[in-house]
Order: structure tokens, then C-alpha cells, then sequence
């Protein structure tokens, strides 16, 4: 059986994480979210996956690649522009042609789509849901299940008008002849459009029950709730090893005095200072550092980012290249963006969102949302997902692109005097954004600097 992932959404509620990555490279554990999701499917004797994109699809396929690694076929489909959940395997149909399985790129779940398909088969649905009880329904569709049947079907209800615990996860076996109820080339939605017309036609829609762990990773708190459940994965295929493995691979980076609370991840080249305190339920990316006397419990660290001296992350995320100074607090569902460098004794409160490429200056108190170039960054992370080469922007970056968007056009000299870096180190920035088609120059005397056209993927710099 084949199946279609679906990872071309921006993840807005996740942001400021999914300004710089797209939400199914998000690290489950130091694995991108999706890389696990197609493991798990191979585990499952699904031979070929086709992952439709459109906000970061580079990135998406550079990471997939064509599957070989994982044991499966890996077809990447694009969508020019975003066509909905069902408008996005309407656009893959020239490569399905019997019965197949459809994931949301953000879900992770422990039970079989094999069970899924045998009521589907059993029932001879047109389109089969994978249904599973929640305390709070009203965040998803719910759905009504009679006799394996979905008889009626709500999309996100108000707490009155919820009939049901039972929502839909995302997870479908549909038959081909379900394409045909889609429209070609427009946004169609499977919840809002797709199953009311079945449910209309008197097609037969069938729920399969579904029971253990499963997370649509769509905004903080479910987040860290997705890497907790890989860590305890991971722990449990370890078995009850007395000593840590990551204590091995780490003796010459880890302090003999620092304490490693299981579950915990580390990545290639961390580095933890004495009396530092990482876990349970903590994750740091590769090369990152975390100095003495910090703790860390129910939080992720991305790669690339210091954590400083008595600083606390309490079930957070803070993401690549960050600069997290001495004695800062960052408190619960609180989620830093990439590039942000965070003074010291600062606090970040509760829910916080901070970033991407926003300084903090020492000693603040952060309320609420604090971003860096509001009115342009979505244009510089447009600018981002299409670059040539690499993930993220550096702060240094980040405030040229932003210095950019505000002049229109300049030279090195105007840009220096704007960011305050030095002739030399603007000089740098430039051209690397350059080669990352980012920026382009033009003119001679003095050589002139603009970010690129956003419509132009392969722009190149010129002279």
C-alpha cells in the first residue's frame, strides 16, 4: 500500500520555530518529526511514500531524499501554491492507483494504518477515518461512529455543539474513486469538503477506532508532548541499561559534575558544564553548550545555541543559533526562535514567544509575542525557504536582510552604518547571503546590494 504525507502547511501555530524550519523537520528527539513518520510506515510494509510539499519543499526533499535510507520509495509532489488537504493528494493523483493510506506530516501515533485498512476493505469504504477518543474534542472534528460507520461528522465544534469524544486524526485509507470528488487545481479540504459531500451522497465513510498514544504536533504544548513520547520510544527499546550510553559517547564534553536525568537526548558535539543539570525529558541539538549550573527539564534545545551560566528552561523550546545568556529564566510553553540572543538575567514568562533574530536586552521581563523586523519577516523567511544552500539565518544576517528590506537598496558602507558591524564582517554577511541567493548586488561604484525578487528561485548575484 502506498501512502501520501502531507507536509507543505507553514505551521503558523508553531512559529516562531517554523519561520526558519517547516514543521515536519521539526527534531522529535534529534530526528526530524517526519524521518520517524516514514519509519514507521516502512516498519508497517508501506513500500512507497508520496510527500506532497510547498513551504519549505526544498529543504523537505533535500532531508527525505528518495527514500533509500529508509527502506521505502519517496516521491516528492509540490504544490505551486497551497490547495488544502485533499486539494494536495488531488494534485498527486497521477500516481495513485489503488487503495492508499493519507498522514498528516505532524502526526505521530503508535497504532497500525494495516488496521486501519482491514475495516476499510472489510466495510468496501470509499474512505475510511481513523478515530480515536480525546478529553477535549472541540480543538478537532468529531465524529459520530455507528456499526464502523461515520453517520455524522463536525469540524471543530464549540463546547455546545460537541455530540462526540471522538475526533478524527488525520489518518485516512481512501480508494482512488475518492479523487474524483475533488476539484482540480483548488484548495479542498478533507474535514470541510471532502466527507460532508460524501455523507451527502450516501457514500460509505467508516471510522476505525483507534486506541494509544497519538499527537498532532501542531502547536507547543503538543510538541513537547510528541518528544517526550519519542524519548520514552527510544528509552524503552534501550531496555533498563543501568549506565547512559550518552555519558560514553560524551566523557570528554560532559562535566563528571554534571547530572543527566533519563529521558535525554544529546546530539553531536553538546557540551555540558559542571553542576549543569539536563533532563528528564530534555533534548539538545548538535553542537550546542550548556554551561555551568543550568537546568533543563521538559524542553528542547535545537543545534548551535549556548545556554549560559544558571540559566532555566522549564518545558520550552528554544531554537538553533541562540545566544541564551547567564542566569535567564524561560518558563512553561514558552518558544524562542532561531537566532535570538537573549541577555542576561532576563525572564521570559509563561507562553512567551520570542524571535526568530531578536535581541533581548539584559535584565528584561518578556510578556507575550517580541518579534524582530514585524512588517518583514515574512518576507525574509520567503526569502529563507528558497535559499540555495543551508537551513536558518545567523543574527548577523538576519539584521542585514532586515536592514535591506527597510533601504530598498544600498551599499555596504549604508548597511555598515545601519547594523553597526563592521566594514569587514557586512562585507561577509553580503556575500554569503549572495550565495545563498538570498541578496543580489548590481552596479560598480559603489557596488549596490538588494535582497532577491521572491518570485525568482534561482536568482544568482550579478555584478
Amino acid at each position: 500500500m502506498k501512502a501520501v504525507v502531507l507536509a507543505g502547511g507553514k505551521g503558523t501555530r508553531l512559529r516562531p520555530l517554523t519561520y526558519t524550519k517547516p514543521k515536519p523537520l521539526l527534531p522529535l528527539a534529534g530526528e526530524p518529526a517526519i524521518a520517524r513518520l516514514v519509519q514507521k510506515l516502512a516498519r508497517e510494509g508501506i513500500d512507497e511514500v508520496i510527500v506532497t510539499t510547498n513551504y519549505f519543499a526544498k529543504q523537505l526533499h533535500e532531508t527525505l531524499g528518495d527514500g533509500s535510507s529508509y527502506g521505502v520509495r519517496i516521491r516528492h509532489v509540490e504544490e505551486k501554491t497551497p490547495l488544502g488537504t485533499a486539494g494536495s493528494v488531488k494534485n498527486s493523483e497521477s500516481l495513485i492507483h489503488e487503495t492508499f493510506a493519507v498522514i498528516q506530516g505532524d502526526n505521530q501515533f503508535e497504532f497500525h494504518v494495516n488496521d486501519i485498512a482491514n475495516l476499510h476493505r472489510k466495510l468496501d469504504a470509499i474512505a475510511t477515518l481513523a478515530v480515536i477518543r480525546v478529553e477535549n474534542p472541540s480543538e478537532y472534528g468529531i465524529v459520530e461512529v455507528t456499526d464502523g460507520r461515520v453517520t455524522r461528522f463536525l469540524e471543530k465544534p464549540s463546547a455546545q455543539e460537541c455530540f462526540s469524544n471522538m475526533i478524527n486524526t488525520g489518518i485516512y485509507v481512501l480508494e482512488p474513486e475518492a479523487l474524483k470528488l475533488i476539484p482540480k487545481e483548488k484548495p479542498f479540504d478533507f474535514s470541510r469538503d471532502l466527507f460532508p459531500r460524501m455523507l451527502d451522497s450516501k457514500m460509505v465513510l467508516a471510522g476505525s477506532p483507534m486506541s494509544g498514544f497519538w499527537v498532532d504536533m501542531g502547536d507547543p504544548r503538543s510538541y513537547l508532548r510528541a518528544n517526550a513520547w519519542a524519548l520514552d520510544s527510544i528509552e524503552a527499546e534501550k531496555g533498563s541499561k543501568k549506565k547512559d550510553s550518552a555519558t560514553e559517547r560524551f566523557a570528554d564534553t560532559i562535566s563528571d559534575a554534571a547530572t543527566l536525568r533519563r529521558p535525554v537526548h544529546l546530539g553531536k558535539d553538546v557540551r555540558i558544564g559542571k553542576d549543569a543539570v539536563v533532563g528528564p525529558y530534555a533534548c539538545i541539538g548538535d553542537g550546542s553548550e550548556i554551561s555551568v549550573g543550568a537546568k533543563i527539564a521538559f524542553s528542547v534545545v535545537y543545534e548551535n545555541t549556548r545556554i549560559g551560566a544558571n540559566t532555566v528552561l522549564d518545558t520550552c523550546v528554544v531554537a538553533e543559533n541562540c545566544r541564551i545568556g547567564d542566569r535567564v529564566e524561560i518558563e512553561r510553553d514558552t518558544v524562542v526562535g532561531a537566532g535570538t540572543e537573549v541577555g542576561d538575567g532576563s525572564h521570559l514568562t509563561v507562553q512567551s514567544r520570542v524571535g526568530p533574530f531578536v535581541v533581548v536586552q539584559p535584565h528584561t521581563v518578556v510578556e507575550g509575542t517580541v518579534t524582530a523586523f514585524e512588517k518583514d519577516i515574512e518576507r525574509i523567511c520567503r526569502l529563507l525557504e528558497k535559499a540555495h544552500a543551508g537551513f536558518g539565518l545567523t543574527h548577523e544576517e538576519a539584521k542585514v536582510c532586515g536592514t535591506l528590506c527597510e533601504l530598498g537598496e544600498a551599499d555596504a558602507r549604508t548597511v555598515t552604518r545601519f547594523t553597526n558591524f563592521s566594514y569587514s564582517r557586512t562585507l561577509s554577511v553580503l556575500t554569503g547571503l549572495q550565495e545563498r541567493g538570498i541578496a543580489v548586488s548590481f552596479g560598480s561604484i559603489p557596488k549596490m546590494y538588494a535582497l532577491a525578487r521572491e518570485e525568482v528561485k534561482d536568482a544568482r548575484s550579478s555584478s
